[in-house]
């Protein structure tokens, strides 16, 4: 079974990204050397999926000038949601009703700022098992305290109900949706406009939903200011203790971390600052404690772990 698009969801307002969000958006943040975007892409394409759409809103002229010169974006389509964003529901259907696209195929679906690394051949492996469904989610387990909702799933993998997360006590596992999801588009009423997943694409109210849970599969979340700093402090861990592993090998393929910037010892990245990312063009040689420098040069020393971008500063807490 093949999978025929891939739609990238980047049209989300940034809003846990802070000040720096404002300015710099959210799959515009880099890993490194590449932004978010640039490597979600290659990943779509290692996966050997050829049609590739991205869909825009908030500062989406932003996003499309970064995007167009770059060649890992070539032949990828943008799709803007004009005036109002479409939500996800509401995405997918505006892709499955492009003239190329004709609500024909499979869609895969992924998050613009995190990453389930799965190789192609084991993402094939899971679909394949429940290709007779036209939805598939993926899901994995996180602790309740994260503050994420839950599914509830049957002994069959059929989703049963989405679980509010104030249900739960606290410092519980519980088994969420990841956000990728497998969609047969030829299987879609044609719904124009603003619609929600669970009700427009997958709505298990109706119809048998299945689910893959994702187990001993690292998952590598940027999508808010906290997130973003813990993941690439763990990549540097990740690179030091396992130099082979699978995302830290596809990173260094894609040329977004280069190995000659990395102190193992005091676990820094372009800085003679111990715990110290500079993704800016200077080496950082003040004592930035712990922070993650996105561009410019921070001139003070900071006695707490933050992220900055030229002036503006975000405190991780």
């Amino acid at each position: 079974m093949q999978i025929n698009h891939c739609l990238i969801l980047a049209a989300g307002f940034g809003t846990r990204m802070g000040k720096i969000g404002e300015k710099l958006p959210k799959v515009m943040w880099p890993i490194f050397e590449k932004p978010l975007l640039h490597l979600q892409v290659a990943y779509a394409k290692s996966l050997g999926v050829n049609n590739i759409f991205i869909n825009l809103h908030y500062m989406g002229d932003e996003i499309f000038q970064i995007c167009k010169d770059d060649p890992m974006f070539e032949n990828v389509q943008f799709l803007w949601e004009k005036p109002e964003i479409l939500d996800i529901g509401g995405a997918i259907h505006n892709l499955a009703a492009q003239g190329n696209v004709k609500y024909k195929g499979r869609l895969l679906v992924l998050n613009g700022d995190q990453f389930f690394y799965l190789t192609k051949e084991e993402i094939y492996s899971y679909i394949q098992k429940f290709k007779q469904y036209p939805n598939l989610l993926f899901t994995y387990e996180v602790n309740s305290s994260h503050g994420y909702n839950g599914l509830e799933v049957g002994e069959d993998r059929m989703v049963k109900r989405i679980i509010p997360n104030k249900e739960f006590n606290g410092d519980t596992k519980i088994e969420t949706y990841t956000g990728i999801s497998l969609v047969d588009l030829s299987k879609l009423e044609n719904i124009p406009g603003k619609t929600a997943f669970f009700e427009s694409v997958c709505n298990f109210q109706k119809k048998l939903v299945p689910s893959v849970l994702l187990k001993n599969i690292d998952y590598w979340d940027f999508g808010t200011v906290n997130r973003y700093w813990d993941s690439m402090h763990r990549l540097l861990v990740t690179y030091k203790t396992q130099a082979t592993h699978p995302f830290i090998r596809f990173l260094i393929t894609q040329k977004a971390l280069k190995s000659w910037k990395i102190d193992l010892q005091n676990l820094s990245y372009n800085a003679k600052s111990a715990g110290v990312i500079n993704l800016g063009a200077e080496v950082v040689e003040n004592k930035a404690n712990r922070s993650i420098i996105l561009r410019g040069k921070v001139p003070y020393d900071l006695d707490y772990p933050s992220i900055s971008w030229n002036e503006v500063v975000e405190k991780v807490k």
